[in-house]
């Protein structure tokens, strides 16, 4: 599990370690200068450099004194590194440590026009050390043109505890903060290398222990699993599991006007692992079901003569959790009933999915458990936040954790980054397992029965919403080479045993 922290936190760790004298930028420096030599070592191995040069944005903080410190030792070990300030001032002890081993500091004021292009042109690495967990997402106007440049240059830049200009609390970025390659944090994760804004700018992330580890007393803000949990939380079968103790899922999905989302929430649910799936849904959705999955087992729900779908959902036996939404209209009667079924202290199940149009229908009046996970994208998320007097127009991060409070359910927040944020107020949740190639019609769908599946097998709502955004993500990288090439929806289905596959090897016998 990694947990992400507020800067607060972490300047609450580090305070009694600086007081007692601990070299904690020397550290933060020898473990930083060690990745990058170890990186440029592997890169002369594969004939990518000559000489290596590196050149360091040194802020005036202790980040920027990081990445001074860095620079001299990396000089000690042959490695050119030379640095740029940023700043009017520079943290004294690591300038004078660069400059004893030999390297330059040249204001950003004296570059002459040009003179920063043909710098980078000779240079392997950049080290981003302007700002650190006390930088807020606001570029100065000096500084603009630098990261211009930069950005367009192609060079590999190197994160120094977290990216520039991004906020390590809640991951707000500048627009025009520098895209890294790889950020070397340390003591503790920042949470906001965590959450969107900073995760989409802070490349791979690698956490050095500089000692905080006993001093952090506050509780992590943000977490996310990694395949070891995953492993831990996926539900295997036992030897003498049935169909019924593997857990069955009812899906309320699929309309004449949207049949194929049928298709696509119950393979999803199929291939995530179900004992059995049910489908409530009129003939002709079922037909086409039935003919993609025929191991599913059908319910109609009947039409009376000029009325509605008549639908009773708790007459179709035994069930776990219900997934109702995927292709459903607002009026469609599946929808209300499949809500009613899930409420809390009135419905007949206490585990379930709400999504896509049955998202439409949600009112302040609702409320449910926190095995109830809610699965919108940011406009359904907007749309239900002014139903409930919730503002819709603060960030993700805060957004989803206002709906889970007002709803009583998990909420799972589709994005790049996936927010899950329980309904019993424990910290937020995010994954980052999904590829750009995932944004394309229906791959929601085959999330909402992966979830159901989930649910259906027992997990607490947020263990399911974030192990659901794993396997989707992971299925979805599979189904597209890691991004290479396009997808369509029953492809991410399709690649799911695989994708759980992958993570499960590791802990066969």
């Amino acid at each position: 599990m990694i947990r992400g922290y507020s800067a607060q936190a972490v300047r609450d760790a580090e305070a009694p370690l600086l007081a007692a004298g601990e070299p904690l930028m020397h550290r933060a420096a020898q473990a930083l200068a060690d990745h990058v030599a170890h990186r440029l070592g592997a890169a002369a191995e594969d004939g990518r450099t000559g000489a290596a040069r590196v050149l360091i944005l040194a802020g005036a903080g202790a980040n920027g004194g990081d990445g001074l410190h860095a620079a001299a030792l990396l000089r000690r070990r042959g490695i050119s590194a030379d640095a740029i300030a940023t700043a009017r001032s520079l943290h004294e002890e690591g300038a004078a440590a660069l400059r004893a081993a030999g390297g330059t500091i040249t204001a950003l004021a004296d570059t002459a026009p040009g003179m920063l292009e043909e710098q980078l042109a000779a240079t392997e690495l950049v080290l981003d050390a302007m700002l650190g967990i006390g930088g807020r997402p606001e570029v100065p106007t000096d500084l603009a043109p630098l990261l211009a440049v930069v950005n367009g240059s192609g060079v590999p830049v190197i994160a120094v505890d977290l990216p520039s200009f991004v906020d390590a609390t809640t991951g707000e970025a500048a627009l025009e903060a520098l895209l890294v390659s790889e950020t070397v944090t340390f003591g503790a994760q920042k949470a906001g290398l965590l959450l969107p804004g900073g995760a989409e700018r802070s490349g791979r992330v690698h956490l050095v222990d500089i000692g905080l580890g006993p001093h952090l007393h506050a509780a992590p803000t943000v977490l996310r699993l990694e395949d070891s949990d995953a492993r831990e939380l996926y539900p295997r079968p036992e030897r003498d599991s049935s169909k019924y103790t593997r857990g069955v899922v009812a899906l309320a999905a699929g309309s004449e006007q949207y049949p194929g989302a049928a298709v696509l929430a119950v393979s999803g649910a199929a291939r995530a692992g179900a004992g059995m799936v049910r489908c409530l849904a009129p003939q002709a959705v079922l037909d086409l079901v039935l003919r993609e999955r025929p191991e599913v087992v059908g319910h109609r729900t009947e039409r009376a003569l000029g009325g509605p779908d008549a639908v009773d959902l708790t007459a179709v036996g035994r069930t776990d959790a219900l997934v109702v939404g995927p292709g459903l209209p607002a009026d469609d009667p599946r929808t209300a009933a499949g809500v009613d079924c899930l409420r809390d202290g009135s419905g007949s199940l206490s585990r379930g999915v709400i999504d896509a149009g049955a998202l439409g229908i949600l009112t302040a009046e609702h409320r449910f458990g926190p095995d109830t996970v809610l699965t919108p994208h940011r406009g359904e998320a907007e749309r239900l936040a002014a139903r409930l007097d919730v503002d819709p127009d603060q960030p993700g991060p805060l957004l989803a954790p206002a709906l889970a409070q007002v709803t009583g359910a998990t909420v799972l927040l589709k994005g790049a980054v996936t927010l899950i944020a329980p309904g019993d107020g424990g910290p937020l949740r995010a994954q980052a397992d999904g590829i750009a190639q995932l944004a394309t019609a229906g791959t929601g769908d085959v999330l909402a029965g992966v979830l159901g599946t989930l649910l259906a097998a027992g997990l607490p709502g947020p263990d399911a919403a974030a192990l659901a955004a794993i396997l989707h993500g992971r299925a979805g990288r599979l189904a597209s080479r890691d991004g290479l090439q396009p997808l369509v929806a029953l492809d991410v289905a399709a690649h799911l045993p695989e994708a759980i596959g992958t993570i499960l090897a590791t802990a066969l016998p």
